[in-house]
């Protein structure tokens, strides 16, 4: 755990009053860093969890869609966390090099391995032509063998021990920087809730003028992030947020799978009545989050009585 440096232990209460009477204990009575480590060692477990369950798995030969969405989750949580960590000055090169980056890497392989899983799945809903499912199924597998040639490169228990050594080792290393401040003291509630607000403003100013795909496509992105930090740091679900997300995702599916089918609609009709129905789709989608959008909890804290034990992984998209 954080070693705390002798000279700032007085500091210490002086810094958690900073936070407000209703905040919940773990935040009010904790400093940020104890907090930081030990939301990263809470998903260490799932992400070495799965890496191993990945290991084993050969998708260059079965595309296991439920395992990489798993993983995909879990990873997704980690750099959510990652993204906290960084600004607050955890990263260095070695990390980064060593287990940073090829965690990245690999996340954003199994990107494109679940994006080609949901285009197989959305194929299926709106009955598109063979042709076009078979050319689906040979992207899927290129996708898959780009995760096993990864994998091969990965040595997934030394990645997964130096992942924890860091977890463990880093925050002492900060501890010592901040000596002689009060900062380290600071309580998790007043050092995060900042950044919880920056997170809002941008997700507010997006929000105002999303409208095109792309657009749209970032404000999930931004919600998506203001989502896991709530849950993650400040133990806090929402409904809203969980459903503006779902919903996002589901247009963003929908338009990457329009784009691929309108290249062929003009000489297939079948192709031609599935872009009719993922229009109808995508319009009633737009038309449920514009209903949504109005109602994001811009300035929601968590209390004592706000409380959720819902994990970001449980209504996952």
């Amino acid at each position: 755990m954080v070693l705390i440096p002798l000279e700032n232990r007085l500091s210490r209460l002086q810094g958690i009053r900073e936070a407000p009477e209703t905040a919940p204990p773990h935040l009010r009575e904790q400093p940020w860093l104890e907090l930081e480590q030990k939301t990263a060692l809470g998903i260490y477990e799932d992400v070495e969890k799965v890496l191993k369950k990945l290991a084993k798995a050969k998708l260059g030969k079965e595309p296991a869609p439920k395992l990489v969405h798993e993983t995909r989750v879990v990873l997704r949580r980690w750099e959510s966390i990652w993204g906290v960590l960084e600004r607050d000055g955890w990263s260095d090169k070695k990390f980064l090099k060593k287990t940073g980056d090829p965690l990245r890497k690999l996340h954003k392989l199994l990107g494109a391995a679940r994006d080609w899983d949901v285009n197989l799945e959305l194929a299926e809903e709106y009955d598109l032509p063979d042709s076009v499912r078979k050319v689906f199924k040979k992207e899927r597998a290129k996708a898959g063998d780009k995760v096993s040639k990864k994998l091969a490169k990965l040595k997934v228990k030394r990645l997964a021990k130096d992942l924890l050594k860091f977890l463990l080792k880093r925050p002492q290393q900060i501890a010592v920087r901040h000596t002689g401040s009060s900062k380290l003291f600071q309580s998790a509630y007043s050092h995060l809730e900042p950044l919880l607000a920056e997170q809002e403003d941008t997700a507010r100013a997006l929000e105002a003028h999303a409208h095109t795909p792309s657009e749209l496509h970032e404000l999930r992105l931004v919600i998506k992030a203001w989502r896991y930090l709530l849950v993650e740091f400040f133990g806090l679900t929402n409904l809203e947020l969980v459903k503006a997300q779902q919903l996002l995702g589901k247009l963003n599916d929908l338009e990457r799978l329009s784009q691929l089918v309108s290249a062929i609609s003009a000489q297939d009709a079948g192709a031609t009545r599935a872009m009719i129905k993922l229009q109808e789709q995508k319009l009633k989608l737009l038309s449920d989050f514009d209903n949504l959008r109005v109602n994001l909890p811009f300035g929601l804290r968590p209390s004592v009585t706000s409380l959720a034990n819902v994990g970001p992984d449980a209504l996952d998209d």
